[in-house]
């Protein structure tokens, strides 16, 4: 409902406003993992965080996609400032709950196999998840579009649907996840126990070189995939013009997913992880 010029603006914010925090999360996340790793309560360190993390953001998104109670048809430069503010305040939430549930890893089991078959379903459902949206997004934002304008398109009644959606499926998660699971006090934990400062955790990356070589892989790794991922939908739309074929990009890297995530323990009892990797 705004200007062709406008949009175009408020597009690039946003999609670079996205790529700048997945970079930013470098930083960040080891801020949010010492924060986690110093809570104690009743509920253990991840759960908590499990919880809070998935309302606060999940709220936060149907927020946002409610075009902040349509703040944008109003006063644009206000909505700029508001949406770029509640989106951080969204991703560090998130981020919150993202760190604690792999952070839960240890803490269900000290074995190692466990583990790697532990990581290996979190990647797998993480990948079904993630490819599973982007083969239902334009369908469902379609769908309630008609509902709400008889008109078969992807409008705002439609994205604030697929808002609500992903909400209640993050918070329904997350509270299977808090009540569905245990912390166990094992040796890996007792080994960690003394509490660390912020300044340690980025001592601690900064003079370990091989977290710094993992995190410089990681950082292309993300900065290629954000990119990528940030601006697909954008070249179904506007490029090609055939948003409704988006469901393909989805549907092959989920095939993917269910062939490549079960593999990697599989292949980890004939291969060693580091020829494996």
């Amino acid at each position: 409902g705004v200007a062709p010029a406008i949009a175009n603006r408020l597009i690039g914010l946003i999609t670079g406003l996205v790529v700048v925090i997945r970079l930013a999360e470098v930083v960040v996340d080891p801020i949010l993992g010492n924060i986690v790793d110093n809570t104690e309560t009743r509920w253990g360190k991840f759960k908590p965080w499990q919880v809070i993390g998935s309302i606060i953001s999940s709220v936060l998104l149907v927020v946002i996609f409610s075009g902040i109670f349509g703040l944008a048809k109003v006063n644009w430069i206000l909505f700029a400032i508001v949406f770029a503010i509640l989106f951080i305040i969204l991703d560090v939430f998130y981020s919150l709950t993202d760190v604690s549930y792999w952070g839960m890893v240890p803490a269900i089991s000290e074995d190692s196999h466990a583990r790697g078959i532990l990581t290996a379903l979190g990647s797998f459902t993480g990948t079904t998840g993630w490819n599973g949206l982007t083969m239902v997004v334009v369908p469902i934002t379609t769908y309630f579009t008609f509902i709400a304008t008889g008109k078969h398109t992807q409008g705002p009644q439609g994205w604030l649907a697929f808002a609500v959606i992903v909400g209640i499926v993050a918070v329904i998660s997350a509270l299977f996840v808090a009540f569905g699971t245990s912390e166990k006090h094992n040796a890996i934990r007792e080994a960690a126990k003394q509490k660390m400062t912020i300044k340690g955790v980025f001592m601690g990356i900064i003079k370990n070189d091989q977290i710094m070589w993992v995190s410089l892989g990681y950082f292309f790794y993300s900065l290629a995939y954000v990119t990528t991922n940030g601006v697909l939908f954008y070249l179904f739309k506007f490029v090609i013009g055939k948003p409704g074929e988006f469901w393909i990009a989805g549907a092959v890297a989920t095939v993917i997913g269910f062939v490549t995530s079960p593999l990697y323990p599989i292949l980890n009892r004939f291969i060693p992880r580091k020829v494996l990797f």
